[in-house]
């Protein structure tokens, strides 16, 4: 197979057979540029399906609709830095722009550098880090250092900043401190999607999760019953004015956090709850009562770790998408000669996931509305239908796309 790839178009040729994939970008569907001529008809009238042309490193560049924009308050972030600054104290961080959102992670360990991570990457720094640097910062915390039972994590600033210890053979040898931020403006990426509908957030760590919950929280709090299950505190932390954070919700916080499903349980029965909300599924335990719950008619919003490919092979977690079992299949369904397969076994518990993406020019926005058709086609290694939403400046851009994600 032949391929030719372009900004504008992509073209496909194999066996004398050729079909181009135009990017639908042109006001006016028959007129194209000088530089580019109209896509040819197919040779011997064969129109390839997406699913069986485009390889997994070219099929964004698949369109299956024109690109709509909306015109949107640009994005606004707010970030505690003073209370970075603060707690380290003498380690100097005019290097670091702490302004920046590419900003999410800095890193102090005794005997090394100073390292933050910037857009994915980690970058360090001329500051020397000596143990009692890292004694001070644990004396600084306004509750102390944290515990296990805390999940190693206490929040500290207005903008709920995490911290976490690095511990060697008993002893703590360095922190973790993750940039946490309010962000406005995030509501038209999910108006007109989430109403009515239990709604799962997954992505790679630190794109986003916990601050668009916190949104989503915001926004389905109004004239509802909705109950906010916060372990780690990141949500929205020990802040008196949790209504600025997330609207009208309640927030329960569990004395241990390794038992959330308790709390979720407790909410159900005791609370009056159209709407649960929870912060990081982490068990399959979870995962059940999330199930329980949503077949009493209780909405549910969840984040969870990793991308929809992962959890789609992720034997603890993969129940919210409707699990999966190894069938063996005849010859005649066999694919690539596989005749062992793997199958979703039920309906998945959530109605639309959201899949936040880094990219190169910030967040992206996948939006899976028929979930359990999708898991399949990716259990079948097919392409699957996202609609895409990112803001950009002043304006919020939609597409739909057909992706063939990598596994």
């Amino acid at each position: 197979m032949q391929i030719v790839k372009s900004t504008d178009y992509l073209e496909l040729t194999h066996n004398n057979d050729v079909v181009v994939l135009t990017k639908n970008i042109f006001p006016d569907e028959t007129a194209y540029p000088a530089q580019l001529p109209p896509p040819p008809p197919p040779r011997n009238n064969i129109a390839w399906p997406l699913q069986d042309t485009v390889p997994s490193s070219v099929a964004r560049s698949a369109h299956l609709s024109t690109g709509a924009t909306r015109a949107v308050a640009p994005l606004t972030f707010d970030c505690d830095t003073d209370a970075i600054v603060d707690l380290l104290g003498d380690i100097d961080l005019d290097c670091i722009d702490l302004e920046d959102p590419g900003v999410t992670d800095i890193f102090i360990d005794v005997g090394s550098n100073t390292v933050a991570k910037i857009n994915g990457e980690c970058v360090e720094y001329d500051q020397l880090i000596y143990r009692d640097d890292v004694d001070t910062i644990l004396e600084k915390l306004p509750n102390g250092a944290p515990t296990a039972k805390q999940s190693n994590r206490v929040i500290f600033g207005q903008t709920l900043h995490r911290l976490a210890t690095v511990a060697y053979d008993g002893i703590v040898t360095g922190v973790t401190i993750r940039v946490g931020r309010s962000v406005l403006g995030l509501l038209p990426i999910f108006e007109g999607l989430v109403e009515d509908k239990n709604v799962l957030l997954c992505g790679a760590p630190n794109v986003g999760k916990t601050t668009t919950l916190r949104e989503i929280c915001k926004y389905l709090s109004r004239g509802k019953c909705l109950c906010l299950i916060d372990s780690s505190g990141e949500v929205c932390g020990d802040s008196e004015n949790k209504g600025r954070i997330v609207g009208k919700s309640r927030v329960f916080r569990p004395e241990d956090p390794n038992k959330q499903y308790a709390t979720l349980l407790d909410c159900v029965r005791n609370h009056s709850p159209d709407v649960i909300a929870i912060d990081e599924l982490n068990t399959k335990q979870e995962v059940e009562v999330c199930q329980t719950i949503a077949l009493r008619s209780i909405r549910m919003v969840a984040s969870v770790h990793g991308n929809i490919e992962d959890l789609v092979f992720n034997p603890m977690l993969n129940k919210a998408l409707g699990g999966s079992t190894q069938a063996l299949v005849s010859d005649r369904v066999a694919v690539d000669g596989r005749k062992v397969v793997v199958q979703r076994t039920t309906r998945p518990i959530f109605d639309i996931v959201i899949n936040i993406k880094r990219t190169d020019v910030g967040l992206e926005y996948w939006f899976i509305e028929d979930v359990a058709e999708d898991v399949t086609r990716i259990m079948e290694r097919k392409p699957i239908q996202v609609r895409t939403r990112r803001i950009v400046g002043d304006e919020m851009l939609e597409t739909m796309e057909e992706v063939l994600v990598s596994l």
